[in-house]
């Protein structure tokens, strides 16, 4: 019941604070989250062999949280790769389609880790 309640409250003051900053709209991207969530879940997948269990729990975190900061260089890359910061696309293309993906994957990818390391602790103390 802890985990339940801890992890609702954290991710409802995350939620609060997105609301608050100016709208939950800007913090959802769905690229960033496929690049986090999916990546981890296939990389989980190669190594859990068909267990579930706290070390699997645990490297889904660790995989969400080292994805999104490829996902972070990724989204560098898109914008510094050939943005030409003289036109106005060129700064769309920076501000408005690339940085989200360099900034929300590593959002993304804490708030992941964070749950999974709450829930795997939950499983070592059997409660």
């Amino acid at each position: 019941m802890h985990l339940i309640v801890g992890t609702v409250g954290v991710v409802g003051f995350i939620v609060y604070a997105a609301i608050s900053g100016g709208g939950l709209g800007t913090f959802l991207d769905i690229p960033s989250l496929a690049i986090v969530a999916g990546g981890a879940f296939f990389a989980t997948l190669a190594m859990s062999r068909g267990k579930f269990n706290q070390e699997t729990v645990s490297f889904f975190g660790n995989s969400a949280l080292t994805l999104g900061w490829i996902g972070f260089l990724i989204g560098l890359v898109l914008m510094l790769g050939s943005t030409d910061l003289s036109t106005a696309e060129g700064i769309n293309t920076f501000f408005g389609k690339a940085s989200p993906v360099a900034l929300l994957t590593v959002l993304y990818g804490v708030i992941l880790k964070l749950v999974c390391s709450a829930w795997a602790a939950s499983m070592t103390s059997g409660k």
